[in-house]
């Protein structure tokens, strides 16, 4: 059983009659859809169960899981959520120097010139443009995550530090 999930997709339809299925990708780590692949699929309805990985096909967006080899074994997955664990996804993902994950800057403080703005809440992509979704004391804002106003992100020290940023504060 694998701890710590992130969302990799959701399966839709079952599509041919070896088991696969359309994986509706809600994350950007390609590299993590690789054969051998622990993953875990769950659905409100049915306890979760994990799988490994047999092939990925991202033309046609096709997932096919060791064990599932029948189109009716696919469609007992229909609807369910497709995760894999925190460790395996960084393991996985080619991440170059100054790239993260999504679920790495989450509780992050965002501090400039000393002064805590507030926490990142979560990330949304706009216009191909990913923005650090941050709750401030009074109110929520957003900080595109662009050089202009990211300095540096700390990991270690669970701080991303930003210039211009608090000017976005004051006119949210």
């Amino acid at each position: 059983m694998c701890s710590n999930l992130l969302v990799v997709g959701l399966l839709g339809r079952a599509v041919g009659l070896r088991g696969g299925l359309k994986l509706n990708l809600q994350s950007n780590c390609l590299e993590c859809l690789t054969s051998g692949a622990c993953v875990q699929v769950s659905s409100p309805l049915k306890p979760a169960q994990t799988y490994t990985i047999h092939a990925y096909e991202p033309k046609s967006s096709l997932l096919f899981l060791e064990g599932v080899s029948t189109r009716e074994q696919a469609q007992g997955l229909v609807g369910s959520t497709l995760s894999m664990s925190t460790e395996e996804t960084l393991r996985l993902c080619n991440l170059q120097e100054g790239e993260f994950l999504a679920f790495q800057l989450m509780g992050l403080e965002v501090i400039e010139g000393g002064e805590v703005l507030g926490v990142v809440l979560g990330i949304e992509s706009l216009a191909g443009v990913d923005y650090l979704q941050v709750q401030a004391p009074a109110k929520k804002f957003l900080i595109p995550y662009i050089p202009r106003y990211i300095v540096h992100t700390d990991l270690k020290n669970k701080r991303i530090a930003t210039k211009d940023a608090l000017g976005l504060l004051e006119e949210s």
